[in-house]
C-alpha cells in the first residue's frame, strides 16, 4: 500500500518547503506520509493492520453471492475525453477485448471453501479474468504443505494444523471451471509476524526455526545502526536477500507449487528490502565487501538491487520452466524513481527493487505497480488520476516489451474513481490492470459495477509472445 499527495499550488509549495527544509507549517499541516507508514509495517500488511484484519484468529463475514443486473443487454462504460465523467450506454460491440483484468485475493479475503467458490463466481461474473490468489504469507502454506507448514489463520491460530481443506486446490478448480487464470501469489522475504515466535514442532519445520538453528539471528534484516529486527505485532520479520539459503528455499517452495498444482502463473510480492535502512546483517556485509573488492565502483545500493534481481531471475529461469506456459509477475512499488520531485519513497532507491530493470532485461513477464493509497478514506488526495497517469506512463515507457498491469484500489467510496483509472490505463495503452482486493470489491458490492461498466465487454488475457 502506498500513497502520494496532490495539493493546490500553494499547498504543494508549502509541502516542498517542509520536505526540503524540514520546517513545520503553522497551519494546514499535511497528512502523515502514507509511504513512510507503509515502510514501517510492510506494504500490503499496512492496510490490514489499520483495519483490524492482521490477526490469525480473525473470522471474517462470509463472502456473499453478488447481485448482478438481470438485463440481457449489459451497458458499456463510455469515457469522455477529459476522463472526468462516465456515462453508461448500451453495449454496441460484440467482440472481445484483449486485456488482463487481475484481482488480488489476499489470505485475509476468505475463511471457507464456500467463500473461495463464491468469490471466484463473483469475479468471473464481474468480468475479471485473472485471480492473484495468495498462497504464502510468512513462510506458511495456504495449500497442502510441501516445504512449509499450514498457515495458522486457516485453523483459527494454530500453525501447522490441517484445516481439512486446501484453499489453493479449491481456487484452482473453481477458477478453471469459470475460465479464469489462477496465479499463485507469494510473499517472498517476510518470514514471520507477531510478538511470539512460531511453534517449534510443526511438520514441516517453519523457516524461522530452520534459519535460526543455522544462523542464530544472522538471517534477519539489520538496520544501518546495527539494530536487528525483532518480533512485533505490526512489522514483518524480513529475511536477508543476501543469504543463499533464503533464495534456495523460495525457489524450492515455488518449484513445489508449480509442479503440484495446475496454476497458470506465479505472482511475487514483498520482493524487496524492508526499507532503505536495511540490511546490514553479517551475510550482507560480507557479500558486499567481497563484491566491492572485485569492483571498487559498486555501490551498496546497487549490490542490494542485484540480490533481489537474482532471486527474481532464478524463479523465472529455474522454477517456472517446470510447468510450461506459466507467467511470472510481481507486485511492485508504485514510484520507481521520483522524476517529479514529489519527495516520496522510490522502489529503486529506497527498497532496492529494480522493477523496470526486470522488465527491460526480460527477467519477468509482468509487473503490477501498486498505484493506490494505504487508506483511500484517510488520504483521499493521494494517487490522484493525474499522478496515476504519470506513473503508468513511466512504467509503460520502460516496459521492455513486457506487460505492465497498473494496480488500482477498490476501496474508493465512488466506483467512478476506479472506472476513471481503468480508462486512463487503457488510453495509455496498458495491456491490463490489477484491482486490490477481492475483499474490498465485496465490501463495496462493486461486482455489478464492474460487469455493467468497464468490464461490459468480455476480455481475453493478453498472450505472452516471448516464451519459447
Amino acid at each position: 500500500m502506498t500513497a502520494l499527495h496532490r495539493f493546490s499550488l500553494p499547498s504543494l509549495l508549502a509541502l516542498v518547503t517542509l520536505v526540503l527544509l524540514s520546517r513545520s507549517l503553522a497551519a494546514h499541516s499535511p497528512s502523515p506520509d502514507p509511504l513512510a507508514f507503509a515502510a514501517e509495517v510492510g506494504l500490503n500488511q499496512a492496510w490490514y493492520v489499520q483495519h483490524g484484519y492482521a490477526d490469525a484468529t480473525a473470522v471474517l463475514p462470509p463472502v456473499a453471492p453478488a447481485c448482478f443486473p438481470s438485463s440481457s443487454s449489459q451497458p458499456q462504460t463510455i469515457i469522455t475525453p477529459t476522463l472526468d465523467n462516465h456515462v453508461y450506454l448500451p453495449l454496441v460491440q460484440s467482440n472481445r477485448m484483449v486485456e488482463a483484468r487481475a484481482l488480488w485475493v489476499t489470505r485475509w479475503d476468505y475463511c471457507t471453501i464456500t467463500d473461495v467458490q463464491t468469490l471466484v463466481e463473483n469475479a468471473a461474473a464481474a468480468g475479471f479474468n485473472i485471480l492473484l490468489f495468495q498462497v504464502r504469507g510468512t513462510a506458511d502454506a495456504f495449500y497442502t504443505p510441501g516445504l512449509e507448514p499450514w498457515a495458522a489463520r486457516l485453523s483459527g491460530g494454530t500453525l501447522g494444523q490441517d484445516p481439512g481443506w486446501d484453499p489453493l486446490q479449491t481456487a484452482v478448480e473453481a477458477a478453471h471451471a469459470h475460465d479464469l487464470e489462477l496465479h499463485a501469489y507469494m510473499n517472498v522475504y517476510p518470514v514471520w509476524a507477531g510478538e511470539t515466535v512460531p511453534l517449534t514442532d510443526t511438520v514441516p519445520e517453519h523457516l524461522f526455526w530452520t534459519l535460526s538453528r543455522h544462523y542464530r539471528d544472522g538471517w534477519r534484516h539489520v538496520d544501518s545502526f546495527g539494530v536487528t529486527m525483532t518480533l512485533t505485532d505490526t512489522v514483518y520479520l524480513w529475511a536477508t536477500p543476501a543469504l543463499t539459503d533464503v533464495a534456495d528455499h523460495v525457489i524450492s517452495v515455488t518449484a513445489g507449487l508449480v509442479t503440484r498444482y495446475d496454476v497458470d502463473g506465479v505472482h511475487l510480492d514483498m520482493v524487496r528490502y524492508a526499507n532503505r535502512h536495511y540490511s546490514y546483517d553479517p551475510f550482507s556485509n560480507a557479500g558486499y565487501e567481497a563484491a566491492l573488492a572485485a569492483d571498487p565502483t559498486l555501490s551498496r545500493a546497487e549490490w542490494q538491487r542485484q540480490q533481489v534481481t537474482l532471486l527474481v531471475n532464478r524463479v523465472y529461469s529455474e522454477a517456472l520452466p517446470l510447468r510450461p506456459g506459466l507467467r511470472l509477475s510481481a507486485a511492485v512499488w508504485p514510484v520507481y524513481q521520483d522524476h517529479w520531485g514529489w519527495g516520496y519513497s522510490e522502489g529503486y532507491g529506497d527498497y532496492y527493487q529494480d522493477s523496470q530493470g526486470w522488465a527491460l532485461s526480460g527477467t519477468i513477464d509482468a509487473i503490477a505497480p501498486m498505484i493506490y493509497p494505504v487508506d483511500a478514506f484517510a488520504t483521499p488526495d493521494v494517487f490522484t488520476p493525474t499522478q496515476f497517469s504519470l506513473l503508468v506512463s513511466d512504467f509503460l515507457a520502460h516496459d521492455g516489451g513486457r506487460h505492465v498491469f497498473p494496480g488500482i484500489s477498490a476501496q474508493y467510496a465512488d466506483f467512478d474513481e476506479i472506472a476513471r483509472r481503468i480508462a486512463i490505463a487503457r488510453d495509455l495503452g496498458a495491456p491490463g490492470h490489477a484491482v486490490f482486493s477481492a475483499r474490498l470489491v465485496a465490501l463495496n458490492d462493486y461486482w455489478d459495477e464492474f460487469a455493467a461498466g468497464p468490464y461490459a465487454l468480455p476480455a481475453t488475457v493478453p498472450p505472452v509472445t516471448w516464451h519459447p
